[in-house]
């Protein structure tokens, strides 16, 4: 038994295939605005869901950054940040220096590369958040 697909129907697969993950890749671009940090720098915000705020702040190499979050507890709710050299939230990594300590809500590192470096704070369900964020 075999099948018989005429050239068009074969291209129209194709193009379809393509528009698809065109609009999925798309779709994961950070597009949440950068909030400029200044050291020392305390941001405050109401974060949760599937969403995220950014920071960015610039950072000279062989300076150490230190970041802090602390927020209001309500039932089981938490919040958290990552530091990320990638401007994108959805493909960025943490940073692979610095350390992490007091249960997360404190990560600190020296700089190995001047640049910018980006701070990405997320919560469940939600939470009102404080940022510290110094360097030193």
């Amino acid at each position: 038994m075999g099948f018989k697909t005429s050239g068009a129907s074969v291209l129209f697969v194709a193009l379809a295939t393509l528009a698809f993950a065109v609009n999925v890749t798309l779709a994961q671009e950070d597009t949440t605005p950068k909030q400029p940090l200044r050291s020392p720098a305390i941001a405050r915000g109401v974060i949760g869901g599937e969403a995220h705020d950014s920071y960015v702040i610039d950072a000279e190499k062989g300076r150490t950054l230190a970041v802090q979050i602390s927020w209001r507890c309500v039932e089981d709710n938490w919040a958290e940040f990552t530091v990320s050299d990638s401007p994108d939230f959805f493909t960025g990594a943490p940073v692979a220096f610095g350390t992490v300590s007091d249960k997360g809500k404190r990560w600190k590192g020296v700089v190995p590369r001047t640049g910018k470096y980006y701070i990405y704070v997320v919560a469940h369900p939600t939470a009102h958040y404080t940022l510290r964020v110094t360097i030193k």
